[in-house]
């Protein structure tokens, strides 16, 4: 009798750690998902601020969110993916950097140079997390103009 419940017990508690597993295994699989697909809206939207910085000449001292505005005035549902986020752009010698935060703006999640064609880093996935600042530089990244 003893031992139908010490085997109760063991399936119990092996069962509970298997269905927490799974479900600290499917919200990992829930982000990845939702960073590749937001990171896939982040190389259009880079590209189109790029092209605003390299042929429309703003204004150095345009707000991050102007910039962002400006570039996406054709297409405004690009910036739509990025509604619950932190935004911030660089932009140097006619070349562009859009990096993607936490709405709190504490944690860097993405960055992309609007000059390559694939998405440059993937931040969410680094341990510990980094800040929501810029780790690329526009000369390593695009090179000069």
């Amino acid at each position: 009798m003893k031992s139908l419940i010490v085997v109760r017990r063991t399936t119990i508690v092996l069962v509970s750690i298997l269905f927490l597993l799974g479900c600290a295994l499917n919200s990992r699989a829930g982000e990845s998902e939702k960073m590749l697909i937001l990171g896939s809206a982040l190389t259009k939207l880079s590209a189109t601020v790029e092209s605003t910085v390299r042929y429309k000449s703003p204004p150095e001292d345009i707000s991050d969110a102007e910039l962002l505005t400006l570039s996406t005035k054709h297409d405004p549902p690009l910036l739509a993916p990025f509604e619950d986020y932190t935004m911030r752009v660089l932009q140097q010698d006619k070349h562009a950097i859009v990096l993607v935060c936490t709405k709190d703006g504490q944690r860097a999640l993405l960055e992309d140079a609007g000059c390559t064609a694939e998405l440059d880093k993937h931040l969410w996935k680094e341990r510990p997390a980094k800040p929501c600042e810029f780790t690329l530089s526009i000369h390593a990244v695009c090179g000069a103009n």
